[in-house]
């Protein structure tokens, strides 16, 4: 049986997975470019996708009912809508670099940045599971 706290953990293995898949797509990038790195990183934007509709949603919908301290809710909002910036931008990267779209901005640029943003984003849900889970507070 998923409890909350089953579930938030859960969660974090998921993200945890994304992450090294996100890792290995990056050493792929000099290797195999446009095979492996492309098909790696859509993997773990399925797997943020996946985590997203799945546990956050939902848990996020949740805290806002009950009401969570001003600093923790600041948090919890910078996480989300950073996290909605790295999926628009791996989108937009994704559809640019296929060719599906005309680019606004050099999707290749973009991507470093998109990886900064999407690690600030895991540090940041860390800390988030860290406060709401185990009590432990870094801000």
């Amino acid at each position: 049986m998923f409890t909350q706290f089953n579930q938030a953990f859960f969660n974090l293995l998921l993200q945890l997975l994304s992450v090294i898949v996100l890792a290995v797509a990056v050493s792929q990038v000099s290797k195999d470019p446009m095979r492996k790195h492309c098909h790696l990183v859509s993997v773990a934007v399925l797997l943020q996708l996946l985590s997203i509709l799945a546990f956050m949603f939902p848990s996020m919908s949740t805290l806002r009912d009950i009401g969570v301290g001003s600093s923790l809710q600041t948090q919890m909002y910078l996480h989300h809508f950073a996290g909605l910036v790295v999926i628009l931008f791996s989108v937009y990267i994704k559809l640019a670099v296929d060719g599906r779209i005309r680019h606004i901005v050099n999707p290749f640029s973009l991507m470093k940045i998109t990886l900064a943003i999407w690690i600030l984003v895991f540090i940041g849900g860390l800390s988030l599971y860290f406060s709401l889970w185990e009590g432990i507070s870094f801000i």
